[in-house]
């Protein structure tokens, strides 16, 4: 175990990144983080490990912003002490660039609850329209539909997803069973976040665009993880939370309407700009005084993903999610509660090990192997998520300790 501080892992400088053809590229990428080197951290499904640039771009900020703090004048002058009223046009140019999205339909939100919250209650819903969402939704996808059934008396219903789920047809066959002639939105995750299923959104955006429904996509699991085109895939809003497996800081989300759609939802949080429909993004953003250091982060935190490459990313955390369930399929006692079809699944692998209670697994797993999953509450498994700082070691090691326990 490293006797190195995470305080002086952060101040021993940013190493560069490898070459690309260096044989040991994913050894020296885990070095840009500061955990230390015998610890498997396999969470990312809940929060990302910052890297050590992101972790810099928000320090540093803060700390010259609060030295120059007097010569801050107010009108231009001087380093921006607050966020949550700029344009911050080249953030959300960046991250138009990563869903294929013009960045005056992007709005920046504090994570993918608030965007969600934002379509909720900004989309004009008469009494008795209906939404359709899923069985497996995260509270933050789920919430805000519930509050406006409840207040305005829309209907709610929710397309039954049965497990094991074997291919995206009957994820569809579901929504189709759901939907009715009052159903006006179709509500659902990319990535459901207890079992890492990826969705076939493209599809379900093609049911609801032929039956004149809106979809809205939770994508908080999938920014950072598996490609993301809008434009493809065709919905007419998308929100996310890239403190996941984007690594940026707590505290950034992100919130994308369709221009076909976007003038039509109103401004929930209200400030100078909420009638600025030149650019709805803007207008949607304002969200009042907030960090601008966690900016900072998550622009370095997209840059990086530019720099590594977003195909080459995405290919090595499916790489090692493939790896972890082709272990966990050899063995007897297992049960994968992830799809295995090659389309819906990548980096989220959910399990469980008969005759070992999820939390005593999760357990057994740090005290043997310095490895840490998250165990679900009620028997639904342990969430077991791999990324760039994840290896092929650590995948093994998890698959030794499993057998041993069986």
């Amino acid at each position: 175990m490293s006797d190195e501080t995470p305080c002086a892992a952060l101040h021993r400088g940013i190493p560069p990144l490898p070459a690309d053809d260096d044989p040991d590229y994913w050894g020296k990428i885990r070095e840009q983080f500061p955990m230390p080197p015998d610890e498997a951290y396999c969470n990312t499904g809940t929060i990302g490990a910052s890297p050590l640039r992101v972790l810099h771009a928000v320090v540093d900020y803060m700390v010259q912003s609060m030295a120059e703090v007097a010569h801050v004048d107010w009108h231009g002058g001087g380093m921006s002490l607050l966020s949550g009223y700029g344009t911050y046009t080249d953030l959300r140019s960046k991250l138009g660039k990563l869903i294929n999205a013009d960045h005056t339909l992007v709005a920046l939100t504090q994570n993918a609850t608030m965007g969600m919250n934002l379509l909720s209650n900004g989309l004009d819903l008469p009494k008795g329209a209906g939404v359709v969402t899923t069985d497996i939704e995260h509270p933050g996808g789920r919430c805000g539909w519930e509050l406006l059934a409840k207040r305005r008396g829309t209907t709610l219903n929710r397309a039954e997803i049965r497990f094991p789920v074997e291919s995206p047809e009957q994820v569809v066959q579901a929504f189709e069973d759901a939907i009715g002639p009052e159903t006006r939105v179709m509500s659902f995750p990319h990535i459901s976040s207890e079992q890492g299923m990826i969705l076939p959104v493209k599809q379900l955006c093609t049911l609801a665009r032929e039956n004149s429904i809106l979809s809205i996509i939770d994508g908080a699991q999938a920014t950072g993880h598996i490609p993301i085109d809008v434009e493809e895939i065709g919905c007419d809003a998308y929100y996310s939370s890239p403190h996941k497996w984007l690594m940026a800081p707590a505290g950034n989300g992100f919130l994308y309407v369709k221009e076909t759609l976007i003038d039509d939802v109103w401004t929930t949080l209200a400030s100078s700009q909420w009638d600025n429909h030149e650019d709805n993004g803007y207008r949607l953003g304002q969200r009042g005084t907030g960090n601008p250091a966690l900016l900072m982060g998550f622009e370095a935190a997209l840059d990086l993903h530019f720099e590594i490459g977003p195909e080459r990313v995405q290919r090595r955390i499916k790489e090692l999610g493939d790896r972890l369930r082709r272990g966990l399929s050899r063995m007897d006692g297992t049960e994968i509660v992830t799809p295995v079809h090659p389309e819906m699944c990548a980096g989220l692998t959910t399990f469980k090990v008969d005759g070992v209670e999820d939390r005593e697994l999760q357990d057994e797993l740090w005290r043997r192997g310095r490895i840490q999953p998250r165990a679900l509450r009620g028997g639904r498994g342990v969430r077991y998520s791999t990324h760039i700082y994840n290896s092929e070691d650590e995948i093994d090691r998890t698959l030794q300790i499993i057998e041993e326990l069986i």
